[in-house]
Order: structure tokens, then C-alpha cells, then sequence
């Protein structure tokens, strides 16, 4: 057995397509198939239901297996060429909205300085979507703004926050929090970790964000500060994500709320030896994140 004919059948039930997986591989779809026949050989089994292409009962056994066979080959050879001076592959990191935009760039541009050879996948979720990509192996480290839950990751604060209440710049300001309930507010999307870090901050001050007038419910930080800009409302946001508008005087902050927010460098138990995490981790508590 290798590892290409384990990686290939796990291409084949990602794409759900053989022909789709061969000009993936720039291989025949031929080639691809009898990769598939020579592991089903080997294991004695078949793996697939042809016509749909779907795993059998084995086959999803060997497709979850597959997975940690081959990160514990991808480690294995990592920690080897990290004995040698030099760490390689790839590195896959899922960051939501506001870290993905403000915080990871700039720890990425010191990691690929110390390891340049190291291949960087960042793809921007949901936080809530983030920890279940992890536990499923699709995702290597995470960056959220709401800590997850779970025995299964690992988490670690990297950078601290505030929520700030803003307005169009001619806003007039205002004393009573409570009269924000009459105001036209613009959300995040519940799975945000933001707007999570939201409502539980205006919970601390007796306001639910049911009691709040939404008129849009956007999916990204900044399409509400554009909103907001353009005169249509007024929302609660991260003071990272909000500081460009803030110094170009295109917004205006009315409140800065009490309670402070985290964000979090996350990873599965099972990926902690992993070296490329091992130094992220530690290039993230020795260094400012801006």
C-alpha cells in the first residue's frame, strides 16, 4: 500500500468524481481508477459504490483513517526536515472575519519570514463554522473571536479586544444605552464570533439584541462599517476592525462597551506536536500582534 492510492481515493470522495480528480492530478481518469482497484485489492474490500460514488461502510473506515495516516506522514516528515534546519508543506488556517483581516496577516508575514518554504492555506469562515473544520481534520489551526468549546481543540489567547458602538459621523451622542433599542442597527450573522461577543456584552448592560431594530444582517465587519458610513444605521463592532474609518473620521464612535473580547489561535489535541503549529504558537505569544 502507499500513500498516492490513499490520497487519490480520498480525492475521488471529496470531489465525488474520478474525471474531476484526473485533471486535478494531470493524470488519466484510467489511472485514477485503477489507483482506486489496486487499494481495494490490497485491502481485500471495496470502497466505493461506483455509480454514485459514495464510500461503502470500509470505505469511510479507510477514508477517516486515511486522513490521520497521512497528517502523521506529513508530521513525520516535517519533524525530520525541522532536524535539518528547515520546515515545509502546508500549513491550513481558517480565520474568521476580523482576525482573518486584521490580526493573521501580519503573524503570518513573521512566521514565513523564519519558515519561507512552508506552503500558507487561509481560508475566512464563520467562527462557529471553524471548530468542526478542525475536528474533522479539513482545517490544521484556527483563529476565532469567541473560544470553542469543546475537550477536542486547543486554545490559546492571542489578542485582546473591545466592542465600540458606532454611528454615521454626524451622530449625536448618546448617554443612555438603552435608547439604542430605537435606533436602525445593522447585524453580524449569528455565527459570527463578533456578534456572539456582542450580545452577550449588551446582555452585561440589560439590552437583548431582540429588543434591537435591525434593518440588514450583513456578513462581513466591514460591509457594516460601510453601512454605517453611508448613513443607514448603527451597529457594534470590533475597535481593530473599526480603526481605519475611525482615524479617516468616516464613522463615529459613540460608546466603547465595558466588557473585553478575546481572540484565540485554536487546534485540535491531535495536531499539537505538529512543528508548523508548535512555532506558530510560539511566534504568537512572543510577538504584538498588531
Amino acid at each position: 500500500m502507499n500513500l498516492k492510492r490513499i490520497k487519490t481515493f480520498m480525492m475521488v470522495l471529496d470531489n465525488k468524481s474520478f474525471s474531476t480528480v484526473a485533471n486535478l492530478l494531470n493524470i488519466s481518469q484510467p489511472a485514477v481508477s485503477k489507483q482506486v482497484k489496486t487499494l481495494e485489492a490490497e485491502l481485500g474490500i471495496n470502497l466505493l459504490h461506483r455509480e454514485t460514488v459514495e464510500p461503502t461502510e470500509a470505505g469511510k473506515v479507510v477514508y477517516q483513517k486515511g486522513k490521520k495516516f497521512l497528517y502523521d506522514w506529513d508530521v513525520l516528515v516535517e519533524e525530520c526536515r525541522r532536524l535539518q534546519g528547515e520546515l515545509t508543506g502546508v500549513l491550513r488556517i481558517g480565520a474568521s472575519s476580523v482576525p482573518g483581516t486584521y490580526i493573521v496577516p501580519s503573524l503570518l508575514r513573521e512566521f514565513l519570514n523564519v519558515h519561507p518554504s512552508v506552503d500558507i492555506q487561509l481560508s475566512i469562515h464563520d467562527s462557529g463554522e471553524i471548530p468542526s473544520l478542525l475536528k474533522e481534520g479539513s482545517l490544521d489551526v484556527g483563529f476565532v473571536g469567541s473560544e470553542p468549546i469543546g475537550d477536542e481543540l486547543i486554545s490559546h489567547i492571542i489578542k485582546k479586544d473591545q466592542f465600540i458602538l458606532i454611528g454615521p459621523k454626524d451622530s449625536e451622542e448618546i448617554n443612555d444605552l438603552t435608547t439604542i433599542k430605537n435606533l436602525p442597527f445593522i447585524f453580524r450573522s449569528e455565527k459570527s464570533g463578533t456578534w456572539q461577543g456582542v450580545e452577550r456584552s449588551l446582555k452585561g448592560l440589560g439590552i437583548s439584541t431582540f429588543e434591537l431594530r435591525c434593518i440588514a444582517k450583513v456578513k462581513t465587519t466591514e460591509a457594516v462599517i460601510s453601512m454605517v458610513e453611508a448613513d443607514l444605521g448603527y451597529s457594534v463592532v470590533s475597535s481593530i476592525a473599526a480603526t481605519q474609518a475611525m482615524k479617516q473620521n468616516r464613522i463615529k464612535v459613540i460608546k466603547t462597551l465595558p466588557n473585553e473580547r478575546n481572540f484565540y489561535l485554536t487546534y485540535s489535541h491531535s495536531k499539537k506536536i505538529h512543528p508548523a503549529i508548535v512555532s506558530l504558537v510560539t511566534l504568537s505569544d512572543s510577538i504584538d500582534v498588531e
